[in-house]
């Protein structure tokens, strides 16, 4: 009987600990999106009434970048939305493709799940694999944009910072 018991409390610890690191791998980031955060030659980016923000939620355990993009007062239809690998104010290659509401305009939101293995890696700037690509997001080298048919290399642009728990 002692045994069964012993057996139980360590087979619930087990479990409680499983689940604990399995949480400790979900990481939330935001980003607030707007014109003057797009890497331009002019020095306060882009001249927009559009602004928005992002959430994105990383899963190590299930590989997956969750996204949730809230877009408002865009004048012109959107034509792309994506996580780039780049510092602020510098333009990095696209790493995470996001599918947005093409040629959706003014308020609108889209979300989706992409999975590691549609990444896209960037060998040439250190992206060799999915691991990286997480790191460099999690490091805060990376950001999200949202590109327009007024401004198709970028309307709207923030940096992904991680959020505190």
């Amino acid at each position: 009987m002692k045994s069964r018991l012993s057996l139980s409390l360590l087979a619930a610890l087990f479990v409680g600990f499983t689940a604990a690191s399995a949480s400790a791998q979900v990481f939330t980031l935001t980003a607030t999106l707007t014109g003057e955060g797009e890497a331009t030659q002019v020095a306060n980016g882009i001249n927009t009434g559009a602004f928005g923000d992002a959430t994105i939620i990383i899963d190590m355990g299930a590989r997956t970048v969750n996204y949730d993009i809230r877009v408002f007062n865009l004048p012109s239809g959107v034509t792309a939305s994506h996580i780039h690998v780049g510092a602020t104010k510098t333009a990095g290659p696209i790493v995470v493709n996001f599918a947005p509401p093409v040629p959706a305009s003014n308020d609108f939101r889209f979300n989706g799940i992409v999975r590691a293995a549609d990444f896209l890696l960037r060998p040439e700037q250190g992206i060799r694999s999915a691991d990286d690509m997480f790191q460099a997001i999690l490091g805060g080298n990376s950001y999200v944009n949202v590109h327009s048919s007024a401004n198709p290399g970028g309307e709207i642009r923030g940096q992904l910072v991680l959020k505190e728990p």
